[in-house]
């Protein structure tokens, strides 16, 4: 009797904003790699344009029905699956939702597909999908997740041009013109303790995705940082995770295996301070800017932790060496505004 292979199926969430046309040239390059793949596997799309009534107008119109044109034209070859266009912005995981309620209507009872992830502009190697399958298929411990620990960005370099293929990164990369981005073989477990890697690099069972939308209500969903939060119930799957790095170059492909191209230039992350942030100006913290960076770390390390049952508790050790010990700044201000946010994620230091 011939053993059934794992069922893989992409997914792929997308906004097209009014005034970003670039981003539908990088949709086709992504779609040209999906069909490039050696081992075929549906790609599941749902998608979302700004409101004709907002300030782009009709041009924004226009970005839809270019954006619908490029779908379909890649719909009728078989590369992608699309959901109908969703109107006004929609967060990534917001897209995820939707596209978990179509495959529960469409899993049949018993089955326990895995599923795998794309942004928009990303560029993926032609054995990507059939890498995931030879993960899952050799994972030794029948782990629930599947990680790849390399991806490759372009480092401080610009973005690639819309028109380049994946054999062109290849070869950029055996040139030491692109970062590789290597993720560590195992995390830290503890409370603290880093989920290295993006969730992009993850394939799951679809039960391990389908928890996450069930723990978790729309508040969280919507959240800016619901990828880390995501990128960590992932990478921290009570299950086991089977870290793997892809097998090595065939024939005349050159320099190291990678499964995508991540198209974001390495920059400092920055976030404009807001009306929230004007509470913690002081004499020791007298920049909004400042104290906004402050604000999105103890943020985004907080959202990550807080448990979707009960409030979280950590120790003083942990409060001071953990969470006050990572900033930049340690000040009396900033232990303030650390224990403000941490009441404000329903943290309790005991």
């Amino acid at each position: 009797m011939v053993a059934t292979r794992p069922r893989l199926i992409g997914l792929l969430a997308a906004h097209f904003a009014a005034f970003d046309s670039s981003r539908l040239d990088r949709l086709r390059r992504l779609l040209r790699s999906v069909q490039e793949q050696t081992y075929k596997a549906p790609l599941l799309l749902s998608w979302s344009a700004d409101d004709p009534g907002s300030a782009g107008g009709a041009f924004e119109e226009g970005m839809a029905a270019k954006a619908k044109a490029v779908i379909q034209e890649f719909e009728t070859e078989g590369v992608v699956h699309s959901l109908p266009q969703l109107r006004g912005r929609r967060s990534q995981f917001e897209h995820y939702a939707r596209l978990r309620e179509s495959l529960k209507r469409h899993i049949s009872s018993g089955e326990q597909p895995w599923v795998y992830f794309s942004d928009d502009d990303d560029v993926w190697h032609a054995r990507r999908t059939e890498e995931y399958l030879a993960a899952i298929e050799s994972r030794p411990r029948a782990e629930d997740v599947v990680h790849c620990r390399i991806h490759l960005t372009p480092g401080l370099a610009p973005r690639l041009a819309p028109t380049a293929t994946a054999e062109e990164i290849s070869r950029m990369e055996s040139e030491g013109q692109l970062r590789v981005a290597i993720s560590a073989d195992k995390d830290d477990v503890t409370l603290f303790g880093t989920a290295t890697g993006e969730y992009f690099d993850a394939a799951a069972r679809f039960s391990v995705f389908d928890e996450f939308f069930e723990r978790h209500n729309n508040a969280v969903i919507s959240n800016r940082f619901a990828d880390i939060r995501f990128r960590a119930h992932l990478l921290r799957w009570r299950g086991g995770v089977h870290r793997f790095l892809p097998r090595g170059a065939r024939g005349s492909e050159s320099g190291l295996p990678w499964m995508y191209f991540y198209d974001r230039p390495t920059q400092p992350y920055s976030t404009p301070a807001s009306e929230e942030d004007l509470q913690y100006v002081c004499e020791e913290l007298p920049d909004p800017k400042r104290i906004a960076g402050l604000r999105q770390t103890l943020d985004c390390v907080l959202f990550q932790l807080a448990p979707t049952q009960g409030p979280l508790q950590i120790s003083e050790q942990q409060f001071a060496e953990s969470l006050v010990g990572m900033l930049a700044d340690i000040n009396p201000a900033t232990v303030a505004m650390a224990m403000d946010r941490c009441r404000k994620h329903g943290v309790e230091e005991i």
